[in-house]
């Protein structure tokens, strides 16, 4: 199967039909959307699609952000015979006693042992969740708070980077949380601490920030490693910009300059197999195609006239 373009979109009331993943060729032209809506059970909603990622089960992991709905909804990877994936359950569902720290969830990812970590907006943490093959607790449900989490009020169960109201280097305003490529930190974006911070990713214990304020860097959103995980992207929201992080040299350089190509809101990132770096343009409704080594815009948008905002984006296949 040739390889598509996964895009989520901001959603909401107004725009119910866009709650879902859409499915783009890698020439732009819009297929289908790639979950099954008829498949889910009674009760569940997609509302305000975010981050989404395939598991180490294979299956599709996606965040579904709006307040009460805040969950993270499990499709089977799989595809049916319309070339969409068909609900699987609930992985991580909110409960105002024993899951409270999910709420208005960003982004997900998958640690080296398998286990889920996902960043939530209104609580401002990242909390950790038992994995879908996970033997020492059931699957989606939240895991220990790390030994070493030095606390300054209670935390909701799971947390396992806190918020600036838990500790003293806790997050004011999470986003993007990603691992190293050698697994070894958790960055994790702070957008109004203009940072992204760094993590031990076993422990969760503060490091250090990695790219800051006096790195050009305002209001961080979204991450991106390179293929050859030399480099971390970092989108700045507040300059519409994007910065490359270079990890052997610890050294930041702006990589898209402010407004090139028509950036306007950068949002998800993505490298294609054709040289390029895609980039969630959210403001103006477009894809961006940038050249994957120096950051010069490509000219004319990848897909222009979007029906409403993008939010993150995958090649899958």
């Amino acid at each position: 199967m040739p390889k598509e373009w996964y895009i989520s979109f901001h959603g909401g009331d107004e725009k119910t039909s866009l709650n879902n993943i859409h499915v783009y060729s890698t020439d732009g032209k819009e297929l289908r959307k790639a979950l099954n809506k008829k498949s889910l059970d009674a009760g569940v909603q997609l509302r305000e699609l975010r981050g989404f990622v395939f598991g180490p089960d294979r299956n599709l992991y996606v965040v579904n952000a709006y307040f009460e709905y805040s969950e993270v909804l499990k499709f089977k990877g799989a595809l049916n015979k319309d070339g969409q994936h068909d609900f699987a359950g609930v992985f991580v569902k909110r409960h105002p006693d024993l899951n409270p720290g999910i709420d208005h969830p960003f982004n997900l990812a998958f640690d080296f042992n398998g286990d889920l970590y996902v960043s939530s907006q209104n609580t401002n943490l990242v909390a950790r969740y038992h994995g879908p093959s996970s033997k020492a607790g059931q699957p989606g449900t939240p895991m220990p708070l790390p030994e070493d989490l030095d606390l300054e009020k209670d935390a909701p169960p799971g947390t396992f980077v806190p918020s600036a109201k838990l500790a003293s280097n806790g997050l004011l305003d999470v986003r993007a949380a990603i691992f190293a490529p050698n697994n070894e930190f958790l960055y994790v974006a702070d957008r109004a601490a203009d940072c992204v911070r760094i993590y031990e990713a076993r422990t969760g214990r503060y490091l250090r920030n990695l790219v800051s304020r006096s790195d050009e860097l305002d209001k961080p959103i979204h991450l991106l490693h390179s293929p050859d995980g030399r480099y971390l992207f970092v989108g700045s929201g507040g300059t519409d910009s994007i910065l490359r992080h270079d990890l052997g040299r610890n050294s930041t350089s702006v990589f898209i300059k402010p407004k090139s190509g028509g950036l306007d809101g950068p949002a998800g990132m993505a490298f294609g197999d054709d040289g390029f770096l895609y980039v969630a343009s959210r403001n103006t409704k477009e894809i961006l195609r940038y050249d994957a080594k120096d950051g010069r815009p490509s000219g004319k948008p990848f897909i222009k006239d979007l029906a409403d905002n993008p939010e993150f984006l995958t090649l899958v296949g």
